[in-house]
């Protein structure tokens, strides 16, 4: 990703959910500034289902990814763009284990962006189908409200379904 980013860029790497990922923001951004990440995921992995009050726009590297944004169900590869508006639901599956894509979005906090995707980077135990706990929740939502991102359920929960 260094290639990509200019030299007024920030850059962090850290995991998301169960995915791993490398982020950038503008060293000195506004109030709401900038912030493109590159994830990677391996097939089945999935990122809590959630709302943005941000539009976020994602383009698939390589391999295969279903975005779920709102009642839209897009199966994406290499190249594809997939656009989630501010509001909507969504949350998307790896399809391949070699699916990586970027994200742009705005974020008011780049560190507390960081601490969100390290929060949730514990997957869930197989079967699971709610956060380990009530205050687990609490802390990662109270982390996710700096950036404008709402938790509605765990990685596997899709839309209209919490």
């Amino acid at each position: 990703m260094q290639s990509l980013m200019a030299p007024h860029l920030d850059a962090a790497a850290a995991w998301f959910a169960d995915e791993a990922a490398t982020i950038a923001t503008a060293q000195s951004s506004p109030a709401r500034g900038p912030a493109m990440a590159e994830r990677r995921a391996h097939a089945g992995q999935m990122s809590p289902l959630h709302t943005r009050d941000e539009d976020e726009t994602y383009r698939v590297v390589s391999g295969e990814i279903t975005f779920f944004v709102g009642d839209d169900v897009v199966e994406a590869r290499e190249g594809d763009v997939v656009v989630a508006a501010a509001g909507v639901e969504r949350t998307l599956r790896a399809e391949s284990d070699d699916a990586r894509w970027i994200v742009l979005t705005r974020v008011s906090s780049f560190e507390r962006f960081l601490d969100f995707g390290r929060a949730v980077a514990r997957p869930l135990a197989d079967g699971r189908t709610e956060w380990p706990s009530a205050s687990e929740l609490a802390a990662v939502s109270a982390i996710a409200a700096a950036n404008g991102i709402e938790l509605l359920g765990p990685p596997g929960t899709l839309p209209g379904h919490f």
